[in-house]
């Protein structure tokens, strides 16, 4: 009988084509941020819809590459593994209230730390720790599981 998680899940391949897709994106966001990187046939040109939201980057060579990194975050973070069981589903579990705590904390600390510096840009960056810190970690317990499993057998 299945459970609701394995329901829930994307089917393996979409994994693949998040690993596939992640380190181009990642540099692509890279770029964008820190080198000031756009595609010219993403300006909108000037829009105004009220004195509120008169922005002057009007490019959405950004939402591009956040859309993107936060795709493949996704895929990786929520398709099934090859053998998904109910113990691969406690490790997923683990690891997702693991990445909340460190994002808590992590903005704790960046907002005593950060605040009227640069503190926006901060916000940006922490927003992905989440899918982040998840992968890291239920990867990283999969690798020690695995290995230990082939060391006693």
């Amino acid at each position: 009988m299945t459970n609701l998680l394995s329901k829930i899940l994307l089917p393996h391949r979409y994994q693949q084509l998040g690993w596939l897709t992640l380190i181009p994106f990642a540099f692509f966001a890279y770029v964008t941020a820190f080198h000031e990187f756009q595609f010219e046939w993403l300006d909108l040109g000037p829009l105004s819809i009220s004195k509120a939201f008169d922005g002057t980057d009007n490019n959405l060579t950004n939402e591009l590459a956040i859309l993107g990194l936060f795709s493949a975050l996704f895929l990786i973070s929520f398709s099934k593994e090859r053998n998904e069981d109910e113990y691969i589903q406690k490790l997923r579990l683990d690891s997702i209230l693991i990445s909340c705590y460190v994002y808590f904390f992590i903005n704790m600390a960046g907002t005593i730390i950060f605040y009227g510096l640069d503190y926006l840009s901060f916000l940006f960056f922490n927003m992905f720790s989440i899918p982040v810190i998840f992968i890291l970690h239920f990867r990283w317990t999969l690798f020690r599981q695995n290995r230990n499993m082939g060391l006693s057998l």
